[in-house]
């Protein structure tokens, strides 16, 4: 068993809906690790109405700041009379409700088998092996191997083929002296 603590959330799934009637963009936050994260589409971003599932962690920070995009636009920052409210855009309570109406968790995954360094280095020479033997079947596929030509009718033919090959011969020979020639 792996001795390193992990955090429970590490090997949930989540499914991200954007229930925003707008589209979810990188500049709005739309990334992790200052990636972006593709929709549907293939473009970056989430439209609205997308589900696309997710690792945990991942939807997680999405959904967060999906919440604060969909809160920033709804809340006012002046009153009527063109004052500042001074109010806060969200509280903790409000971003987590709003947060967890995008995510829903779909399962976890099992946790891998801890495999030491060995176990590692042998599957990428297990790996390397196949590569190396598609590689060389692939070379074997496309060079011409030319396969000496076995059953010959007559003695004739033999005589044919040698001739063809540039082979020495002796014509006085019989064909099956002659067929051991071209092999």
């Amino acid at each position: 068993m792996n001795p390193q603590i992990t955090n429970p959330n590490d090997l949930k799934v989540v499914e991200f809906h954007n229930s925003a009637d707008f589209t979810f963009t990188p500049e709005m936050g739309c990334m992790y690790d200052g990636r972006p994260i593709f929709g549907i589409t293939g473009a970056p971003g989430i439209n609205a109405g997308e589900h696309i599932t997710l690792p945990y962690h991942v939807g997680h920070r999405l959904a967060v700041n999906l919440a604060k995009v969909v809160l920033t636009k709804s809340a006012p920052s002046v009153d009527a009379a063109g004052i500042p409210t001074g109010v806060p855009l969200w509280d903790t309570a409000r971003l987590d409700n709003l947060k967890n109406s995008f995510l829903t968790e779909l399962y976890s995954e099992e946790r891998p088998v801890a495999q030491s360094e060995t176990d590692k280095l042998m599957a990428k020479v297990e790996e390397y092996k196949k590569m190396v033997d598609s590689l060389l079947n692939k070379e074997e596929t496309k060079t011409d191997i030319i396969e000496p030509k076995t059953g010959y009718q007559d003695k004739a033919e033999v005589i044919a083929e040698l001739t063809k090959r540039g082979i020495k011969f002796d014509a006085r020979k019989g064909k099956a002296e002659l067929e051991k020639l071209i092999v």
